[in-house]
């Protein structure tokens, strides 16, 4: 990594530094929450799909359970802020980082055990394609996590957004738009809950469907 690279990632570390703690001063832990939403999906088997690589705290979590994990993004630069942390956690050995696009997977029919998409709906203009493709790679009887935030969460977000003269950008997708849709390719809805500002649905995908 070059000098300059160097020094734009540990000036982007610092600021998820400081963005974690003011967090925390409103009350909200954003690892907590990351661990939070993953527990609720009950005993996971893997691989695991982490969709939305964000920060790598969803990913990160998974691995916490002893699954390995593949976390797919879009954003280049997002991942590799988020290597650099997960390394520091000591994960690297069991999380994958793939850049590419979550509505058109590499991997084959039925391949992971679990998967999960996790402060990502709210950024998805169409979320129509990317629930389809993780159903497929999806093993039947595997486990679907959909979280998001809370509208208290939201707000949180917001109000943090606004102080830096920025907009949070929300689509419109909610949780139950999007659990409507997997219901419709074969997915029953297993657990809902609420906490650390995020809301959860855990889905679960029949045996002998196809999407």
């Amino acid at each position: 990594m070059a000098m300059k690279d160097r020094e734009e990632m540990v000036r982007r570390k610092a600021a998820f530094r400081v963005r974690t703690e003011q967090y925390l001063g409103l009350g909200f832990d954003r690892f907590a929450a990351a661990d939070f939403v993953v527990k609720t999906g009950g005993r996971l088997s893997g691989p695991a799909l982490d969709i939305g690589t964000g920060k790598g705290l969803t990913a990160m979590a998974m691995a916490r359970q002893g699954l390995e994990v593949v976390s797919v993004d879009p954003d280049a630069d997002e991942q590799a802020l988020a290597y650099v942390l997960v390394v520091e956690a000591g994960l690297k050995d069991r999380i994958r980082f793939v850049c590419g696009d979550a509505s058109v997977l590499s991997f084959p029919d039925n391949h992971f055990g679990c998967a999960a998409l996790v402060d990502v709906l709210h950024h998805l203009q169409d979320p129509v394609s990317v629930l389809e493709e993780t159903a497929r790679v999806l093993r039947p009887s595997g486990t679907l996590i959909l979280a998001d935030f809370s509208p208290e969460g939201f707000e949180l977000v917001a109000r943090m957004h606004r102080g830096e003269g920025r907009e949070h950008p929300v689509s419109g997708v909610t949780l139950e738009s999007a659990a409507a849709v997997l219901s419709g390719k074969g997915f029953d809805v297993t657990v809902r809950r609420s906490g650390h500002k995020h809301d959860v649905i855990v889905l679960t995908k029949k045996t002998g469907e196809g999407v």
